[in-house]
């Protein structure tokens, strides 16, 4: 017990080897760290927020940059063998550290300016999966269990993507009736995701505390049995 105590934990030898430095990781941290040029861009832009300009189109290129590090990471980790404990972590925390400050910043722009670009209802509803999702993920972690991404949250992430997409390069096209569906769809995949990933939480965390439940039912039941042979 000592032993293993003393050992650094996999993130820690990571951290002190070095070996978390590679190509995969680093365009994790790059798509986190775009939200801050694309938000800025916005930002520039807030005197017309529903009018495209030069603005809303290096933000636009700025956040497909970023979208498309999402794909590339992994498939740089799986290619490479490198894959680490920390690129886990890390990677659907950079999507939320993208998504979610660009969401409230286009709220803000149609807020501020008594339009609408994304209603806030919608962002809520994102900010609540990923801080419910978060929370599964820290319980999971603590009982050795991680969740690989399922089809529904990969749909749920390129439906956002899309969405804000149009909304950047496009901001005037924001209550044109295609734009809204697309919106409320995205708020639909969403919540399903959320859904489904809970559920998937229930069978894995739960079912599974509840076979180790059984388990030791199980066996204090054998000893009572052993003890009353002797």
């Amino acid at each position: 017990m000592s032993q293993k105590s003393s050992e650094p934990s996999g993130l820690a030898q990571a951290a002190i080897s070095g070996k978390w430095l590679n190509a995969a990781n680093l365009l994790t941290v790059l798509r986190a760290a775009l939200a801050i040029p694309i938000i800025v861009m916005l930002l520039y832009n807030a005197p017309h927020p529903t009018e495209s300009s030069v603005y809303t189109i290096v933000a636009g290129l700025l956040f497909v940059i970023a979208a498309l590090t999402d794909k590339a990471d992994g498939y740089y980790a799986r290619k490479n063998d490198a894959v680490t404990k920390l690129g886990q972590f890390l990677d659907p925390l950079a999507d939320k550290l993208l998504m979610i400050p660009v969401m409230i910043t286009l709220w803000y722009l149609g807020w501020n300016s008594h339009t609408l670009l994304l209603p806030l209802w919608v962002v809520l509803v994102v900010v609540a999966r990923e801080a419910l999702i978060s929370g599964i993920r820290i319980a999971g972690a603590r009982k050795g269990i991680s969740f690989p991404a399922s089809w529904s949250g990969k749909i749920k992430m390129f439906s956002q993507i899309i969405v804000v997409s149009v909304l950047i390069f496009f901001p005037g096209t924001a209550s044109v009736l295609t734009v809204r569906i697309l919106v409320y769809l995205m708020a639909a995949i969403t919540v399903y995701s959320g859904i489904d990933y809970v559920l998937r939480a229930r069978r894995e965390i739960f079912g599974e505390a509840a076979r180790g439940d059984s388990v030791a039912t199980s066996a204090q039941a054998d000893d009572g049995t052993e003890a009353g042979r002797e």
